[in-house]
């Protein structure tokens, strides 16, 4: 596989987990098949070019982070975690963003 193909896969693996989206509701959300998504996962192939938008829009990632290298991010378990709850509760987020000093 190419550097590009394994970034795909890694990073789409990573990010579904991160979002604890399994391939049956992403391939859903895509209208696009499980098989599909399993392949682009398995780095058979990679999603084509219209696609590529919509999965960034459904993981609320930039191309660049599906794209990229990600090898210095590392997020432990509780940081995934606390990232996907920051995710399910907006009404909390402004107040997360306000003690953490960001807004």
């Amino acid at each position: 596989m190419g550097e590009i193909r394994d970034n795909v896969t890694r990073n789409l693996c990573y990010y579904l987990s991160l979002k604890g989206i399994s391939q049956k509701e992403f391939a859903k959300k895509l209208s696009v098949s499980q098989s599909a998504v399993t392949n682009w996962i398995k780095g058979k192939n990679s999603p084509d070019i219209e696609m590529v938008a919509q999965i960034c829009d459904i993981l609320e990632i930039s191309v660049v982070d599906l794209f990229g290298t990600n090898s210095n991010i590392y997020y432990t378990d509780e940081e995934k975690e606390i990232i996907r709850q920051y995710r399910k509760k907006p009404e909390l987020q402004n107040a997360v963003r306000i003690l953490l000093g960001i807004k």
